[in-house]
């Protein structure tokens, strides 16, 4: 059985996040807002994997404690291959003031929104529903 892991890092700032816009082009969910991050490489542990992803992402540098907020975890079947995705979300407290985005060419915006924005599908409300 293959495993996918997903890793997300929302980065708060009292009660704001930052998301960050999927190019119109792309080939997977094209135009949707979302929270940058990615795949866990091979060797790589969680924190190490979530740092790559932040810093190809959105040029994302600093030093960071994350505090796993959400999981998402299935077993699927495709084809009568089992497959298990694996998606962790991390919470970064950072004070945006002081954050440079530099946004790689998989998105083409970003945005600091409260819990409650209409960019928001349902997927990305629950991932924040535990969130004060």
């Amino acid at each position: 059985m293959d495993t996918r892991i997903v890793l997300t890092g929302i980065l708060k700032d009292n009660d704001e996040f930052l998301i960050v816009k999927r190019n119109e082009n792309d080939d997977l969910y094209p135009g949707a807002w979302e929270f940058p991050g990615g795949h866990l490489e091979n060797g790589e542990t969680l924190k190490d994997g979530l740092r790559r992803e932040l810093y190809e992402e959105i040029g994302f540098n600093e030093d960071f404690d994350p505090i796993i907020t959400h999981y998402y975890d299935e077993i699927e079947n495709e084809d009568g291959k089992l497959s298990h995705n694996l998606e962790i979300d991390f919470i970064i407290n950072v004070n945006k003031s002081s954050v440079k985005i530099t946004l790689s060419n998989e998105h083409c915006d970003y945005k600091w929104v409260n819990k409650n924005s209409e960019l928001f599908d349902d997927f990305i409300k629950n991932k924040l529903s535990n969130i004060n």
